[in-house]
């Protein structure tokens, strides 16, 4: 998924913990279908495996669904550090309504 201004790469707590389920996250950017965060339990497509799907919560308790995960490029085409978690197709109005520095639970399935 291309991204334009690229936001610091997003920490990535599946390297650091595989068992870890869940983290409390920040909104980076919305891009095109996706949502990039400032860390995540979701572990991007890549190496052979799929990427993880899950939900994010959002504060007033609505879950967003994710059906994948994927690492960021910029509009070029190079890897930008930043992990995008792509949304359902039918939870498109939930995504419209996201901002930058919005707070949220990441939760794989």
């Amino acid at each position: 998924m291309p991204m334009n201004d690229a936001p610091a790469p997003t920490r990535e707590w599946f390297r650091a913990d595989a068992y870890r389920r869940d983290c409390s996250a920040v909104v980076t950017a919305v891009v095109g279908q996706g949502v990039v965060l400032d860390q995540t339990v979701f572990y991007p497509v890549g190496g052979g495996q799929a990427g993880d799907a899950g939900v994010l919560v959002l504060a007033d308790g609505r879950e967003l669904p994710i059906v994948d995960t994927r690492k960021g490029k910029d509009a070029d085409g190079r890897p930008t550090g930043g992990i995008v978690h792509v949304v359902a197709a039918d939870a498109q109005t939930l995504l419209t309504g996201l901002q930058v520095g919005d707070a949220v639970s990441a939760r794989i399935d």
